[in-house]
């Protein structure tokens, strides 16, 4: 990891609300945080956690506590408000906001029949189609855990999948095919692409997943671990959030990736359309157009967005961001190459003390704020490692996320990432 050096031994500490983390020993932690009797190794700390815990929750802290699935309700309020307003299209296809609806129902229908729920992990493979926007919709209704894969090599999903510990998956027949899973066909249906989908397996034991977790898988098993996303991330994207109000959205990238995933819940918390590429595989017109992401999904990524409203002239910006930020952090400042953080986000630029550097010097960046993801998906290591108690936040108990990457803090809370290793992805 880039201008850090990782302590060998680390403090355990806690929040009242059960969540984890560690700190340098013999350091007192932020306000919020409070010691717990043990130290070791940040591995040792994430086994002892999840002993605590009895299972490897996202964020290490325990049974999350159960929430509605605020997402799911926005997303629905948004959909009543223009019901034959268009949604979504791709090629010849068009969905209005019912329409879209009554599939996502649909779907919904058949997982709760055979057992999903909250607590319930599920995987989805698939590439950029209406159907498989309607399927992870249909995992979020029912409260289960949405595990997306999104990879490019069909052969990489088995030991994805394995790792996410999804009993359930559901794919497009072409993908499931030959997969270890095909023999345990429960149900088929029809898309409303046409494509038959299939469910394979069954799901296994409930977890202490939060209802309508969203997962975003590594394209390999190899490529690093699932993030976690749940509705207080997610539904930040129907607010002032920093992207541009628009009429129309259309991804570049995948829809399973991350850059896809959050304009799609945007355009559809927003009562916009969402354009995906038609069967060509190629973007449709002059839509508003996203891309900008490392092909792995991990590490920082800059990516445009420009948007379209009925009337108005078009507003782009390029933005920053990670998985572990829901893929927003700064907007880059138009001339200069210099980023300045999102409403609501805050940047640090701090030494390997955690305290922080002068204006012009350069740190490892930290970022924290509302659209920090929820942690690694049964990394309880890795998530006290990379998320950690944030000693200037305005609330108690609060996290920052350590990017690993080296920046220069400029005046005005600007900064600027350093060329070398964890600079960004740009497309």
């Amino acid at each position: 990891m880039s201008g850090w050096k990782e302590p060998r031994y680390v403090q355990l500490v806690a929040t009242e609300a059960r969540d984890f983390a560690v700190w340098p020993i013999g350091r007192r932690p932020p306000e919020g945080w409070r010691i717990v009797p043990f130290a070791g190794t940040v591995q040792a700390c994430g086994r002892h956690v999840a002993e605590l815990a009895g299972v490897g929750a996202e964020r290490v802290g325990g049974v999350p506590e159960m929430v509605d699935a605020a997402l799911v309700g926005l997303l629905r309020k948004a959909a009543a408000e223009q019901p034959d307003g268009p949604a979504l299209s791709s090629g010849g296809l068009g969905l209005s906001y019912r329409r879209l609806w009554e599939a996502v129902d649909e779907v919904a229908e058949r997982l709760s029949a055979s057992g999903v729920g909250p607590g319930r992990r599920v995987a989805v493979l698939g590439s950029t189609t209406p159907d498989l926007l309607v399927t992870v919709l249909a995992v979020l209704v029912t409260g289960g855990t949405c595990a997306l894969w999104a990879g490019a090599e069909p052969d990489d999903a088995p030991a994805v999948v394995a790792g996410a510990q999804a009993g359930m998956v559901l794919a497009p027949a072409d993908i499931a095919a030959g997969q270890p899973w095909w023999p345990h066909v429960r149900d088929r249906w029809r898309g409303v692409t046409g494509a038959v989908w299939q469910m394979c397996g069954a799901p296994e034991p409930a977890t202490a997943d939060a209802p309508g977790s969203l997962v975003l898988l590594p394209p390999s098993a190899r490529a690093g671990a699932g993030v976690v996303w749940r509705d207080r991330q997610l539904t930040r994207l129907a607010g002032a959030c920093g992207l541009p109000w628009s009429d129309r959205l259309l991804p570049s990238a995948p829809l399973g990736t991350p850059v896809a995933t959050v304009v799609a819940v945007r355009a559809l918390l927003t009562g916009a359309e969402l354009v995906l590429p038609g069967a060509g595989g190629e973007p449709e017109g002059d839509a508003p157009r996203i891309g900008g992401e490392p092909a792995d999904g991990a590490g920082p990524a800059r990516w445009r967005l420009r948007g379209e409203r009925a009337g108005g002239p078009p507003a782009e910006v390029e933005l920053l961001g990670f998985a572990e930020t829901t893929m927003l952090c700064a907007t880059v400042v138009p001339g200069s190459g210099e980023l300045a953080p999102l409403p609501e986000t805050r940047r640090y630029v701090l030494d390997a003390e955690l305290a922080p550097v002068r204006p012009g010097e350069i740190g490892e960046l930290y970022v924290a704020g509302p659209g920090l993801a929820a942690g690694y998906l049964d990394r309880p290591e890795l998530t006290m490692a990379r998320f950690v108690p944030d000693p200037r936040g305005p609330a108690e108990g609060g996290l920052m996320f350590r990017a690993g990457s080296l920046a220069r803090r400029l005046p005005e809370h600007r900064f600027a990432l350093v060329e070398g290793a964890g600079s960004p992805t740009n497309r």
